[in-house]
């Protein structure tokens, strides 16, 4: 195991670090691996480097965030700021309304009843004025008695009325020129005193009676408007205190202290202070709540490592390992055709012998149709390379078959166990039923043992060079096992070594990809060559 390299900050780190020691907080260097499926996809999505970082630190905080809106922390300088900030909006939309109702008041006002320019003023003096409409209205009615007269007179006493031809008005008769006098005269006195009771002139008239009684009453109009103008503009001036603005303004300025109160944390009966007191309290309950559960998952845990520890102590660790390494099995060869048999509890060819736990056979679609593969499984640190070989040679005598894949377990294989490789008839290999990433060296082994039961069923010379290329590809997958090593090196690491763990990644993929290409050719070659002959 190489030591880890050492952490990489780049230049915005190192700015934010200072800035976080600036205001007192010291950073926190962590090293961390992601094996979250959904985590590792959404990293990927951002290109390696500041991207990927500044994506994952913005996820972490918002978990960190959201977890502590879980447990109910509030920001108390939060709240007192809002509060503040909206009793400010709330002072201002006051003060900016109340302007605008001073202005819209006295425009108002100032269009009507002003003394020079007021529509109510000028509408008086048109009324009142010697051409205005009331002198207009009065005439009119003079006007039309006086035609309703003479058509009356026209009537009884004109030139064809009845009167003129009895009296005989083409004659110098007295009575009719008296009487046309007479009634002249009337006519003409009456239109004079008509006219005189609505003239300005006569301060006996009635329409001059009617404008003294309106003066009596109401006295001066430009007057009174005035006084009335003033009255109203003194209810909206804050320097009476008995206005109506002034009373507004106290009731305002009384609902803002009263919510003010309400939102300070200095008043202990304020329903902020309530709500503090609440929410510390939930926050306790929820401290106490999560310190016993923690407590309940150390025991429980600390119960799991006890029963894991015996079991490893005793002898029901192996089982396990091998029973998974079954399942694996299975799950592996079921998908290409072939058969697993589970024979680690029976005898086989050689007597009282349980050599071979698995055996298994090569399907009918493939050039080695019915050869044997046997499996043996061991999770013990008393097994060496000698001593792996030596068993894995029984096991293919025992279980009749032509290759053996003898399966180390990660946490028990002693140091000189190669992680993969190849002595013959044998090959040797180590797995770790938790970690995915060893599953590809049981495929690898596998296709190898496959390829070579093809070998050992057709037994043709002519195949050498073809099993030579097998194994020089078995070698430079063999060769790769120090590349993941590097890698778990580098997964320790910060997000820094991203780089070189995507990197050695690549390059182990494609040399693993050009083998495994490598093996299926030579193995389709020979199918091919077995098919010809036949």
């Amino acid at each position: 195991m190489s030591a880890m390299p050492a952490i990489e900050t780049t230049e915005s780190q190192a700015a934010a670090a200072a800035a976080l020691a600036a205001g007192g907080i010291e950073p926190i260097w962590m090293n961390f691996v992601i094996s979250d499926p959904e985590v590792i996809l959404a990293a990927k999505e951002y290109p390696d480097g500041r991207a990927r970082t500044d994506f994952l630190l913005t996820a972490l905080k918002i978990g960190v965030l959201s977890l502590r809106t879980a447990r109910g922390v509030v920001d108390g300088d939060l709240v007192r700021k809002e509060g503040d900030r909206l009793l400010e909006q709330l002072g201002e939309r006051l003060n900016s309304w109340r302007g605008v109702f001073e202005e819209r008041v006295t425009n108002s006002l100032s269009h009507y009843f002003d003394p020079k320019e007021g529509k109510f003023v000028e509408r008086v003096e048109r009324l009142v004025k010697s051409d205005g409409d009331l002198a207009t209205v009065v005439q009119l009615q003079v006007q039309g008695a006086r035609e309703s007269l003479s058509k009356v007179f026209e009537q009884f006493i004109g030139e064809n009325s009845q009167l003129l031809k009895v009296l005989d008005p083409s004659g110098e008769n007295q009575l009719v020129m008296a009487l046309q006098r007479t009634l002249d005269t009337v006519v003409q006195t009456q239109n004079a005193a008509i006219l005189g009771q609505f003239s300005l002139d006569n301060k006996d008239s009635a329409l001059t009676r009617f404008l003294s009684e309106l003066a009596a009453k109401h006295g001066d109009l430009n007057t009174a408007l005035s006084r009335n103008m003033s009255e109203v503009v003194a209810e909206f001036s804050l320097d009476r205190p008995d206005s109506a603005l002034s009373r507004l303004v106290n009731r305002v300025e009384t609902a803002q202290r009263s919510l003010t109160s309400e939102l300070s944390l200095d008043n202990q009966g304020s329903a902020l202070c309530r709500l503090q007191a609440m929410l510390q309290e939930n926050h306790r309950q929820q401290l106490e709540i999560s310190s016993r559960l923690s407590e309940t998952l150390n025991v429980a845990i600390g119960q799991l490592q006890a029963r894991r520890q015996e079991a490893d102590k005793s002898t029901r660790h192996g089982i396990e390992f091998e029973a998974t390494v079954g399942d694996q099995l299975r799950s592996i060869c079921e998908s290409a055709g072939d058969v697993v048999q589970d024979c680690g509890l029976t005898t086989g060819l050689i007597p009282n012998k349980k050599v071979g736990d698995f055996v298994i056979t090569i399907g009918p679609e493939k050039a080695a149709a019915g050869a044997r593969i046997v499996i043996e499984a061991k999770e013990s640190a008393s097994y060496d390379l000698a001593s792996t070989l030596e068993e894995s040679d029984v096991a293919r005598r025992n279980r009749g078959a032509a290759v053996c894949v003898f399966i180390h377990s990660e946490k028990t294989a002693q140091a000189g166990i190669p992680v993969f490789n190849r002595y013959g008839h044998d090959i040797v290999v180590r797995w770790n039923a938790e970690d995915p990433a060893t599953d590809v060296w049981l495929k690898a082994a596998l296709m190898v043992a496959t390829a070579m039961s093809v070998r050992a069923a057709v037994h043709d010379k002519k195949d050498a060079a073809s099993f030579q290329k097998v194994d020089e590809a078995v070698a430079r997958i063999r060769k790769q096992v120090e590349g993941f090593e590097q890698i778990r090196n580098s997964a320790t690491t910060s997000s820094n070594a991203a780089g070189k763990i995507l990197e050695r990644a690549k390059i182990m993929e494609d040399t693993l990809l050009s083998q495994l290409e490598t093996l299926c050719e030579q193995v389709a070659k020979l199918k091919a060559r077995q098919d010809t002959e036949e």
